[in-house]
């Protein structure tokens, strides 16, 4: 079986820099989520109604959350479609919203999108050091079978 260290060595680099591209990708994904929402606050909102849109997939129900926000002003706001938002009355809802526009607040959520930072982040770290391991291995092969030079 004839060995290809070059071609593998390339592969290696390309998994390397692909790793690196999508964690500089990453990066700038979770900065940009930073500073949207600097200074907003949080608050622990309640659905206090239901209510029925009519949407293109027909008819959905949607949340009506309300929630106090630190200056005392009671703020009430219609959550999306598919949101991740009780589906019954009374449910606990994370809320976050601007202090200079309560009425634009939207639901939490945060531990989503650490969730899915962290693991594009993870698989970025493995396409770094699989790439690195494939490009070392290569580096070192003599062509023989039994595989790099000690």
């Amino acid at each position: 079986m004839p060995a290809y260290p070059l071609r593998a060595a390339f592969a290696g680099v390309l998994l390397f820099v692909t790793g690196l591209a999508m964690a500089g990708g990453v990066w700038q994904v979770a900065r940009q989520e930073g500073l949207l929402l600097q200074g907003w606050l949080r608050a622990d909102g309640t659905v206090v109604e239901l209510l029925k849109r009519r949407t293109i997939d027909g008819d959905v129900q949607v949340p009506l959350i309300a929630f106090t926000t630190s200056a005392g002003d009671r703020i009430s706001f219609t959550a999306p479609p598919n949101r991740n938002a009780p589906a019954y009355v009374t449910g606990p809802v994370k809320v976050l919203y601007h202090p200079d526009h309560p009425q634009d607040a939207v639901i939490d959520s945060t531990g989503r999108r650490r969730l899915r930072n962290g693991l594009a982040g993870g698989a970025a770290l493995i396409l770094i050091c699989l790439g690195g391991y494939v490009a070392w291995f290569a580096s070192r092969w003599d062509g023989t079978a039994s595989g790099p030079a000690a």
